[in-house]
């Protein structure tokens, strides 16, 4: 007798299908969280880079760290170079330092271009160390740099996610900068440069550097790369028992857009744009600029850390280690970490 071949029937392949379905359904998440954390490790690491260069810096020039920028007029704005672009010679970047024309503004400058096209080259470069690979918002987010600023064509400025701390608020601190990230400048208590040694709260407790989202320039992909206005003026929660955080808590409530294209440098400071950040909003909250303009409003933003981690972002501090800070931080805790020399004791496991 002549046996019969067996094949599946329908039945049987659509059951193995959906197995099939269900096991890559079970995987897809695993293989995401596993890219993920990844990206989180390479994060980390750029944090962890960015402090080794940060000592290295500091043991060359005698414990004093770089300033975040420039925030003043005159000729010292040919110093408006961010700390990212100090700390180059001292993270295997000795080439890209070399190409900045120090004896001309960094970016804009008075009068604009010149500053702009003198060094075009490297602003334009792209550095992966400067660069959370977790944020995928790209790196052309500057839709006036074509003209009549480049000089290439249609080149982009080199993005950054790594901000320096700034403290909390100059406009609740007798317009002093409270944070290890110090500006050249005219303005205030800006340029008071901050030392090893005047990190008295400890440089284990005090952070240097976060991460911020990236914006969009106009796309508006993502809410944390975008900046809205303050409801109100500054020091209108001056009353307040924390006005810092009052403020922090009135910017949530913003309605206005004011604009979408953070860390669009890293050679220079400007306004949330590729220099500072600060503690009065706690991590992944909404982002704000003052309402008021003027020289302080470079520094007197009410810019946090953000990143796309889940929970909380990767903070740098000034002791080189790098700790994760989980949205849910204590406000207080908070801007406690974010001051340098303010007296303040708190648990580790708070943060």
């Amino acid at each position: 007798m002549r046996s019969r071949l067996r094949g599946f029937t329908l039945i049987e392949l659509l059951v193995v299908i959906a197995i099939i379905a269900v096991l890559i359904a079970l995987l897809l998440p695993a293989v995401q969280a596993a890219r993920e954390a990844a990206r989180r490790a390479q994060c980390v690491n750029n944090l962890k880079q960015l402090g080794l260069a940060l000592h290295n810096y500091l043991s060359a020039h005698d414990g004093t760290f770089p300033p975040s920028g420039c925030a003043g007029n005159g000729n010292i704005y040919i110093q408006n170079g961010s700390m990212k672009s100090r700390l180059l010679p001292f993270m295997e970047q000795q080439q890209a330092y070399n190409s900045i024309n120090w004896s001309v503004a960094q970016l804009w400058g008075n009068g604009g271009a010149p500053g702009t096209q003198i060094n075009e080259t490297v602003i334009a470069m792209k550095i992966s160390s400067f660069l959370c690979p977790s944020d995928a918002n790209p790196c052309n987010n500057d839709p006036n740099w074509s003209a009549p600023f480049s000089q290439q064509g249609p080149t982009y400025p080199g993005c950054t996610n790594y901000f320096n701390n700034s403290g909390t608020t100059r406009i609740y601190n007798n317009w002093s900068v409270n944070g290890p990230a110090y500006f050249l400048g005219d303005d205030g208590g800006l340029n008071n440069k901050i030392t090893i040694a005047s990190i008295t709260d400890g440089t284990s407790n005090t952070s240097v550097m976060s991460e911020c989202v990236r914006g969009t320039a106009g796309s508006y992909r993502n809410g944390l790369g975008l900046v809205w206005t303050l409801p109100q003026a500054w020091w209108g929660n001056g009353s307040a028992a924390n006005p810092a955080l009052a403020d922090s808590q009135a910017c949530q409530t913003a309605t206005a857009l004011n604009w979408d294209y953070k860390g669009e440098y890293w050679i220079i400071h400007d306004g949330g744009r590729g220099g500072s950040y600060n503690h009065i909003n706690t991590p992944n909250k909404k982002a704000c600029a003052s309402q008021e303009g003027g020289v302080g409003s470079q520094v007197d933003h009410y810019i946090g850390a953000s990143s796309k981690h889940s929970g909380g972002v990767n903070v740098l501090m000034c002791d080189g280690s790098v700790k994760f800070a989980k949205e849910s931080v204590n406000p207080i805790v908070w801007q406690q970490v974010g001051t340098h020399a303010t007296g303040e004791v708190f648990s580790s496991d708070a943060f």
